[in-house]
């Protein structure tokens, strides 16, 4: 139990520092203070995961080379990245994070600047890192490593069960705007073709259905798809924008601000444009 212990606290330590880390980096690149990663406290677990991965694997060759650990790393980390995110999307119907701008990437999941990056990591981790925090963390009696061990697992706990909890509940507001917008899209569509149609029996009436045929793929084809691309994006006048939507849409959520924040690429594979309508009224009441 005790070991259990001291490897829990080496967990939440290093998915505090990858929270430090991430958070960082993305304050920095949005020239704002974000508070990065999938939880509400100050823990990416995907970094704790991760150095207990490489610390499991390399801990016991001290006479590992740099190189090699740094190689065997990339691999480790990156199928970790690759696992979690593929199993994230499977869960919650969003992707959280995409690399596909990137280049040398894969299925936008991981890319080789991470891959150079966790590497990187975790040969100051193994070399240098690791073996002060494994001293700290023995130097504590076994009443304090519990104690804290218990505490850090019931915030963290408290912690993932809220915002698991709240993504449940987004997805459900995200699947009841999507039937709108859906229902309204199938309507300008079907509204679309009826004025094609219309325009077609005039034009056959006026002109005769071999001059018809030479207009094909002109013009006027090109006029109706605008005139139903523009028709699908009047969504918010129609009355399928009910008040039941714009209340959905304008409900407050402090998590739905910090997760948007904190994943600026999310999207979701299932209500992607219920999603990009609450994104956009977000931004406007900045």
């Amino acid at each position: 139990m005790l070991v259990a212990a001291k490897v829990f606290l080496w967990f939440i330590l290093y998915s505090f520092f990858g929270w430090v880390y991430e958070s960082t980096l993305c304050s920095i690149t949005s020239r704002s203070l974000v508070n990065r990663g999938f939880l509400n406290g100050p823990l990416c677990p995907v970094y704790g995961f991760g150095a207990l991965t490489v610390i499991l694997a390399f801990w016991r060759e001290p006479d590992i080379s740099p190189w090699n650990l740094f190689f065997s790393s990339m691999v480790l980390t990156c199928t970790l990245e690759y696992i979690t995110s593929w199993a994230m999307e499977k869960l919650f119907h969003a992707r959280w994070w995409d690399y596909s701008e990137y280049r040398y990437n894969i299925n936008g999941r991981v890319c080789l600047l991470g891959a150079l990056a966790f590497g990187s990591f975790s040969v100051v981790l193994i070399k240098a890192v690791h073996p002060r925090v494994m001293a700290a963390v023995d130097a504590l009696s076994s009443g304090w490593i519990f104690t804290a061990a218990g505490v850090c697992f019931a915030a963290g706990a408290a912690d993932c069960f809220v915002t698991v909890r709240h993504i449940l509940t987004l997805n459900g507001r995200l699947a009841e705007i999507q039937e709108a917008v859906d229902a309204y899209k199938a309507q300008a569509r079907q509204r679309a073709e009826t004025l094609r149609e219309s325009l077609q029996l005039r034009l056959e009436e006026s002109i005769g259905a071999s001059a018809l045929e030479e207009l094909r793929g002109s013009r006027p084809a090109v006029a109706l798809e605008e005139l139903r691309e523009r028709l699908e994006e009047r969504f918010e006048e129609s009355s399928y924008n009910s008040r039941r939507i714009q209340s959905l849409l304008e409900l407050r959520k402090f998590q739905d601000r910090r997760l948007l924040r904190a994943f600026p690429k999310l999207a979701s594979t299932r209500y992607k444009e219920a999603l990009e309508k609450l994104r956009e009224r977000i931004e406007q009441v900045k």
